[in-house]
């Protein structure tokens, strides 16, 4: 941030969404672009995008758990991943490393939880 100005934050030239609503366990998934379907479109984005920025709205009774990798094992410890109580959002195109995949892990089978994501082919 030289004289401080900040270069502009990259949100992605597209916005998805994925209800996981449907996904009736607790175990960690991965989620890559083309898991996700396209606000202006309403078709499953390309695969191979970056995660740009994401949203969450998580309508749970307790917090659920994202990462910004893949996960290991579908029983992956929670331990110093972040936790995510009703809404989260996260620039990512700020992190010096881009990310292709992220991982999820709803607190209960139940819950209803959607993101939203911005991508771009950067």
């Amino acid at each position: 941030m030289r004289n401080k100005v900040q270069n502009p934050i990259i949100s992605g030239s597209i916005r998805a969404v994925l209800d996981l609503s449907s996904v009736a366990d607790t175990d960690w998934h991965d989620l890559s672009s083309s898991d996700f379907i396209d606000s202006t479109t309403g078709s499953a984005c390309a695969s191979g995008l970056s995660f740009e920025w994401i949203g969450v709205e998580n309508q749970g009774s307790a917090e659920m758990f994202i990462k910004y990798r893949p996960r290991t094992l579908a029983s992956d410890p929670t331990t110093n991943e972040i936790a995510v109580g009703q809404i989260f959002s996260d620039d990512l195109g700020t992190l010096r490393t881009s990310i292709n995949t992220i991982a999820y892990k709803k607190n209960s089978a139940s819950d209803v939880v959607r993101i939203i994501v911005g991508l771009s082919a950067i």
